[in-house]
């Protein structure tokens, strides 16, 4: 079972301006730490962000839009670090009104005029040549899109794929993505995504199975095998309409980097239907379509034990937690269900656990126990 509290929101429908308003500034902190903490031993820190669905900056349901929280995140302070010296966003919509309002939304903040890096609005050349220079030097940056959506977004997420490597936080609406990829041979840049072979595929399996289920998850794992054909760690979380066995949305994350996939799975735990084991799901309101029987599961703590069982010569006189860190990517296993998996096999007499300090056996596995194959 998890060890912590889980939220409801999406035990209500939400849209996806809500669902990006509740997730995104959140994990942007996040971010921005683990960033910065990964660059220590710079003294020119530079981080940017991009948001290509930047809206008109009003309120929604009474809250900040989501580019103003981002704004009051920069113009604030993460632990040590200064966001407002360090900071560059970069602001766009396909709506050229909502962007009229926005950026007066955003000039009429109280601390507009004390930021270092006013946020720029990508609708001029100049502001482009701006973006790839800073993009050219390598800076961080966390990039938000829909991949299905405009065209000049789906253009950045081809050129972050091609040159720049930044991380991309998506979201978007399953129909949207179904609606799309069955006209994909008209678009130009998905064709260029997804290349010739796989839309192949993609066409020859919708053309064999009708069921909705297998065409989306088939679709789904697609659009993630692009990725991961090019190094790419991949996250994706599942959202479905409450009480209905329907897909509402996806959060699709693609990066490089380590701790910023690890800092979006931690994120979206509290989020997350689980197992009866404690293995999250990784997706909302999607329990009542699965089976019940923990066999079926993919991952589950039965199989998690079989794997690490047969790792002594990965995983040998090792931390727990590097083992975590190692093993997790591409999986829904998270800290506590390792420490799980390592106390069933010290019952069946598979490893020790070692105290890292004085290297005795210890009676139960810990965190920070050191595991020992026999």
């Amino acid at each position: 079972m998890p060890t912590f509290d889980t939220n409801d929101y999406f035990k209500s429908q939400r849209s996806t301006s809500e669902i990006k308003s509740e997730l995104l500034n959140e994990y942007f902190r996040s971010w921005c730490s683990a960033m910065l903490t990964g660059q220590r031993y710079r003294t020119d820190h530079t981080l940017a962000f991009i948001d290509l669905y930047a809206g008109d900056g009003k309120q929604l349901a009474g809250k900040p839009a989501t580019p103003v929280k981002i704004l009051n995140t920069v113009f604030g302070s993460i632990e040590k670090f200064k966001l407002n010296k360090i900071v560059r966003t970069f602001l766009n919509d396909e709506k050229k009104a909502d962007i009229t309002k926005l950026k007066e939304q955003l000039e009429s903040l109280p601390y507009y005029e004390e930021l270092v890096h006013k946020p720029v609005i990508l609708n001029e050349e100049a502001n482009f040549s701006l973006l790839a220079r800073l993009l050219g030097n390598d800076v961080p940056t966390l990039l938000y899109t829909d991949p299905f959506g405009y065209s000049f977004s789906q253009q950045m997420l081809l050129q972050s794929l091609r040159r720049w490597g930044m991380d991309v936080f998506m979201l978007f609406s399953a129909a949207k993505m179904r609606t799309t990829l069955q006209h994909i041979e008209t678009n130009e840049n998905l064709t260029d995504l997804f290349g010739a072979d796989r839309i192949s595929k993609l066409k020859a399996f919708c053309e064999r199975y009708q069921d909705a289920t297998q065409r989306e998850d088939f679709l789904m794992d697609s659009f993630e095998d692009v990725f991961k054909e090019k190094d790419y760690k991949t996250f994706r979380f599942k959202i479905c309409l409450p009480k209905k066995n329907q897909t509402s949305h996806y959060l699709f994350f693609a990066s490089k980097s380590d701790v910023a996939y690890m800092k979006l799975k931690e994120l979206m735990l509290v989020y997350s239907d689980y197992q009866e084991d404690g293995v999250p799901l990784f997706g909302a309101n999607i329990k009542h379509q699965l089976s019940l029987f923990q066999e079926q599961y993919r991952y589950s703590i039965k199989n998690l034990v079989a794997d690490l069982a047969g790792k002594a010569s990965y995983y040998n006189n090792l931390p727990i937690d590097s083992i975590y860190r190692h093993h997790n990517t591409g999986t829904n296993y998270i800290r506590g269900n390792y420490q799980e998996a390592f106390e069933e096999l010290k019952k069946a007499g598979v490893i020790e656990p070692v105290n890292p300090v004085s290297r005795q056996p210890m009676r139960k596995v810990s965190f920070t126990s050191i595991i020992a194959y026999k």
